[in-house]
């Protein structure tokens, strides 16, 4: 966009930092000296042709937004921009300075953002008292509502900004005593204010509200102690800034940063950006920080979260989508007690003047980790630990699906235990639980061996073997289950009388109708208990000669 004559006589003439906008892009057309001047180091993101996101990005960087946290600041402030309309957008301080700016539709065509030294009033006030002569020609040129005022309290001089505030021109205003025209309260408050400054040398700032015809007002008061040719004190030169507006914004920011604060502290969101050439980080929040350790690093890189492989094709998604949302990660650094989880969205970025991600991350360990404690109930006995009925069905349905047609040796036992209701009855519950338990652990150690061990319910437990041979070998681990379960379950000092019988049901991947096979250890089972438990029985055609006299 080409630079009209317009716009350098509007940035030359004017007091105010001009930053002029091409409205397509967003991008700086020109600049005025007051801008260079009062932003400094900025230089480098106000060149023409430089987005306005590098000049918002150096603000949050370098700078201090007045409310609410930099990245709502920056967004609120880009969407107001965009809107190519006026608004005020969030203050903010540059070092030392405090800024109040807001945008408008500039000269040929421009956007134009207009920044403010938001002491610069005030001080001004005060420089003006010592040249009287110089603030009568001023005054009525500023935008800022300003009035001189005699020891006897009579306006000598206003502005028209002031006039209009009650709603009055400059003529009706003069000669009169503020009560005259203005809400008696502000009069009176005006006048306690400006009292210490007509006995010496002095400044006043105060911020008043006050009721004018039928809605509340809030303006930022400043005053000066004014001298006469003679130096004797003469009365008061002051001010008066509507920040209604400004006020009511501000409460609306804070509200709305209160609720991103409490969403925030839910569910923390880190935010990162990093050069997309080397992945360096040039920006992170704590939160961000936190969450990666990157308190000691020196130049972190996102390197930390994708491998150069996955980064490299995740950039490529990116460009694609336009942004890459919820892709989840598991994070183990060496500093880190365990490994984290997060979820992350990546989006593209220019930021000064470097195309960049921007990455948004939240930590999910939590969500994770119930997940998980979710999944082992849906599958585990609860009092155990053992894999539950569910989940040793589901492994059998699995084992049928891979053996069938095979000649893969596999085993099903079944074990019940012996004496389990009467000690319910005589010793209690709490003594069949204990039982139950170290149940399971003598199970797991004598059939380390097994694919699966899992509680069907009750006193009632189950083992796969797949692989580990055939009757011979699935014999010999019956017998070192019932050794181990011979031995004395002693709960407070008194034997349980426990014992196991077992029925196991050997066959091989040609016939895994796991159901059936099931169905067989069981029947097994209520043989060796008819045999006088404590031992198992291996099921044979024999046990059910009706079944079996058409394969006889």
């Amino acid at each position: 966009m080409s630079i009209s004559a317009d716009v350098v006589a509007t940035a030359a003439l004017s007091r105010d930092s001009l930053v002029f906008l091409d409205p397509n892009d967003l991008k700086v057309v020109y600049v005025n000296a007051a801008a260079e001047k009062q932003l400094g180091d900025a230089k480098s993101v106000l060149r023409p042709g430089t987005e306005v996101k590098q000049l918002l990005a150096y603000l949050a960087k370098n700078g201090e937004f007045t409310e609410g946290d930099a990245v709502t600041a920056v967004r609120t402030a880009l969407a107001s921009i965009s809107s190519g309309k006026f608004a005020e957008l969030p203050g903010f301080r540059l070092g030392k300075t405090p800024f109040l700016w807001h945008c408008d539709v500039g000269p040929s065509g421009t956007l134009a953002l207009v920044l403010r030294d938001a002491g610069r009033a005030l001080e001004l006030a005060k420089a003006l008292a010592d040249h009287k002569t110089f603030i009568q020609h001023l005054i009525d040129v500023l935008p800022t509502p300003v009035y001189l005022k005699n020891r006897e309290g009579v306006l000598t001089r206003c502005n028209g900004a002031f006039a209009e505030l009650f709603d009055l021109d400059t003529e009706a205003a003069i000669g009169k005593q503020m009560a005259d025209f203005m809400p008696k309260s502000l009069a009176k408050t005006i006048g306690e204010l400006e009292a210490p400054l007509l006995e010496s040398d002095g400044q006043v700032r105060d911020e008043i509200s006050f009721a004018l015809t039928d809605h509340e007002c809030t303006t930022l008061f400043a005053a000066s102690t004014l001298r006469g040719p003679s130096g004797a004190i003469a009365g008061t030169i002051g001010s008066l800034i509507d920040v209604t507006s400004l006020k009511q914004a501000q409460a609306e920011v804070a509200e709305a940063s209160e609720r991103l604060t409490g969403l925030l502290e839910s569910a923390p969101i880190g935010v990162g950006i990093s050069s997309r050439e080397n992945g360096v980080f040039r920006f992170f929040n704590s939160t961000f920080a936190k969450m990666l350790g990157l308190a000691d690093e020196k130049e972190p890189s996102d390197s930390i979260l994708l491998s150069e492989r996955y980064r490299e094709q995740s950039l490529k998604d990116m460009d694609e989508l336009g942004e890459l949302q919820d892709v989840e990660i598991r994070l183990r650094r060496p500093e880190m007690s365990e490994a984290r989880w997060l979820k992350t969205s990546i989006e593209p970025l220019s930021f000064q003047g470097e195309e960049s991600v921007l990455w948004w991350t939240s930590d999910i360990t939590k969500q994770k980790h119930a997940a998980r404690e979710l999944q082992n109930k849906a599958n585990n006995d609860e009092l155990t630990g053992l894999a539950n009925r569910a989940r040793f069905m589901q492994k059998l349905d699995q084992c049928e699906n891979v053996l069938r047609g095979t000649d893969t040796p596999a085993a099903i036992f079944i074990l019940d235990l012996d004496g389990f209701k009467k000690l319910n009855d005589t010793q209690g519950h709490a003594a069949g639980d204990w039982v139950l338990i170290e149940t399971g652990k003598r199970l797991k150690r004598a059939a380390r061996r097994a694919e699966e061990v899992a509680r069907l319910g009750g006193d009632e437990f189950t083992l796969l073997f797949l692989n580990k041979g055939g009757e011979k070998e699935m014999s010999e681990a019956a017998d070192a289950i019932i050794a181990e379960m011979s031995q004395p379950f002693v709960w407070e000092g008194q034997d349980c009388g426990i014992s196991a019988s077992i029925g196991l049901a050997v066959f091989d991947g040609g016939s895994c109708d796991m159901s059936e096979q099931l169905r067989r250890a069981d029947k097994a089972m209520y043989e060796a208990k008819a045999a006088g438990k404590a031992q198992y029985c291996l099921y044979t055609p024999d046990l059910e000669p009706d079944l079996h006299q058409d394969e006889a």
